[in-house]
């Protein structure tokens, strides 16, 4: 019985192991929480951030938050972009649907379409930017949720 207990232990230990290695190797992009849960109706939670390159893109950023407990409707938005290139933030609905994108110039800001969205659910923003479009050194992008 020791043995087999053994032989099992160690094989758990293993696969543990086994995950641990493979979550270290996913690194590119960042993940952000936002705490949006109890945020009134007209009001946004702002969160500024530095992208990183990663060959010819940045890598992307996702912003994740919980609509309140009451629904509500919810957008993205990029408030100012000095990364040098376009960005495109996007609506993740909790399917993966896209529920409204926008892009903002370098110097520009833009607002994903208004959606209304189910309570108590966690949604997305993701920042990204196109195939060559590398964010200058010291880049900088501020970007809100905001509840209508």
């Amino acid at each position: 019985m020791k043995s087999r207990c053994h032989g099992l232990f160690s094989f758990v230990i293993g696969i543990a192991g086994a995950v641990l290695l493979a979550s270290n190797a996913a690194q590119a992009g960042q993940f952000k929480t936002l705490d949006t849960q109890s945020l009134a109706v007209g009001a946004s939670i702002v969160a500024h951030s530095s992208p990183k390159n990663s060959g010819p893109a940045i890598e992307m950023e996702i912003f994740e938050w919980p609509a309140a407990s009451t629904g509500g409707t919810y957008r993205c938005n990029i408030l100012s972009n000095s990364t040098g290139t376009t960005l495109t933030i996007r609506l993740i609905g909790v399917n993966a649907t896209s529920l409204g994108s926008c892009s903002a110039i370098p110097g520009g800001s833009c607002s994903t379409t208004a959606v209304s969205l189910l309570p108590d659910f966690k949604f997305l923003c993701i920042v990204a930017t196109s195939n060559n479009g590398l964010a200058k050194p010291n880049a900088h992008y501020v970007m809100s949720v905001s509840r209508q």
